[in-house]
């Protein structure tokens, strides 16, 4: 019996040799020509970005939904909800319209002709911007009517508060202008 050397193979043995030569050859490249090193590093590097980019908003920018006194805000509310209580026993209802092309806000009021006083006092709030805030004067122009322009800072959802001159009473609601 007469064996050559190498005539024999066990089977998948060349398969896996050649294997373990390209894997050997993938490695061979450096770390950062890699896609998954950089993978893994870009994760964390994107929170951290987000991270430096919030504080920079919260450093940058007022809250205005903050305020320093709040034992005499708690009592201010009561008041507003008295004002709020007065509107709603004297049957005080409005309707607002605004045309955005002529910048003219009217007001339709619904009420007794005793709550109906030469001109009112219309307080836009902005939700969150402070700084936006307005007040504008509203003039009577007809039995029920009531008109002003108005220039919007921005557009969006606003508070709208309407009062007489004396304060005695108060509505509000919320649009979007």
């Amino acid at each position: 019996m007469i064996r050559a050397s190498g005539s024999r193979r066990n089977p998948g043995s060349s398969d896996r040799q050649e294997d373990e030569v390209s894997a050997e050859r993938l490695d061979d490249r450096p770390w950062y020509r890699q896609f998954w090193p950089w993978f893994l590093i870009a994760l964390p590097a994107s929170a951290v970005v987000a991270g430096l980019y919030t504080l920079h908003i919260a450093i940058v920018t007022k809250d205005g939904l903050v305020v320093d006194d709040y034992y005499k805000e708690g009592l201010a509310i009561n008041r507003t909800l008295d004002r709020d209580r007065r509107a709603r026993e004297l049957g005080v209802a409005a309707v607002f319209r605004f045309d955005p092309s002529r910048g003219l806000i009217t007001l339709y009021l619904d009420g007794p002709a005793a709550v109906r006083p030469d001109f009112l006092t219309l307080r836009l709030v902005h939700p969150t911007r402070e700084g936006h805030d307005q007040e504008i004067r509203l003039e009577r122009e007809g039995e029920q009517t009531y008109t002003a322009s108005l220039q919007l800072a921005t557009r969006g959802n606003w508070h709208l508060l309407v009062t007489p001159p004396d304060e005695s009473w108060r509505i509000g609601g919320r649009s979007r202008l």
